[in-house]
């Protein structure tokens, strides 16, 4: 579980998050939508302790989020997988020393020939071919590239997956493809997974639960049905606008 308690946090004389709380159980996909600039990915840091609240608290998994705790920070920072707006793939190195990269850091004595079946594994669990291990990630489509990163992620084998913005610069090709891949990961991984986006297509189509935020607040949270009728009027307008998208 994940839990956010009275937490706030500005930069400056401008307040991001204001006395927001929020728990998200397990195994839940949860979405988390907003304007830009509204605290979504400030929301995602404050999770995995790159970022510490002015006020209030945070806790993964039972364990308080605190910089102070190298221990448990440590503890969190494995237990959370995070996947970021973009690939930030290693493009000198090939695919395969990309997925492996975090279980070499993690486990020095991990034998090579279970690096190479972990590797092979999860290309497979994001449906990747095994022949692109050897090629290097400029060759490969964004999709493509996405998808590896997913697979770096999904080699330490989280509880948490944490995406920020997976969708942007994907065609709805790509995009429809994607929101199954991280369905069909909490379902059959049994991780908790959570949505940063403004994506509210997607959101509608794999979410558990829609959190909506404005001006630091949540102002919604329910189910998706709950959301399609919803009288908040920054949830109309999501849904509006969705209708003009392509």
């Amino acid at each position: 579980m994940i839990s956010l308690h009275n937490v706030s946090k500005s930069f400056g004389v401008r307040k991001v998050l204001d006395d927001m709380s929020i728990t998200i159980r397990e195994g839940e996909c949860v979405f988390v939508l907003g304007k830009s600039g509204v605290g979504k990915s400030v929301l995602l840091k404050l999770i995995v302790g790159l970022l510490v609240p002015d006020h209030g608290t945070v806790n993964v998994g039972g364990k308080k989020v605190d910089p102070e705790d190298r221990n448990g920070l440590s503890f969190i920072r494995r237990s959370c997988g995070l996947v970021f707006q973009f690939p930030a793939l290693l493009d000198s190195v090939t695919v395969f020393e990309n997925v492996s990269f975090g279980l070499r850091t993690r486990d020095l004595s991990l034998p090579e020939a279970d690096i190479e079946q972990i590797v092979k594994d999860k290309i497979k669990l994001v449906g990747l071919s095994e022949k692109i291990l050897d090629r290097y990630p400029g060759v490969l489509s964004f999709g493509a590239q996405k998808r590896v990163s997913i697979a770096r992620t999904l080699a330490v084998e989280p509880n948490f997956l944490l995406f920020d913005e997976p969708t942007t610069g994907m065609d709805p090709i790509a995009t429809t493809g994607l929101n199954q891949l991280i369905q069909k990961l909490t379902s059959e991984l049994k991780v908790t997974t959570v949505v940063v986006s403004h994506d509210i297509k997607s959101a509608l189509k794999i979410a558990s639960r829609i959190i909506l935020l404005d001006e630091g607040k949540v102002v919604f949270d329910g189910t998706p049905p709950e959301f399609r009728i919803s009288k908040v009027k920054l949830a109309q307008e999501f849904q509006m606008g969705s209708q003009y998208d392509h």
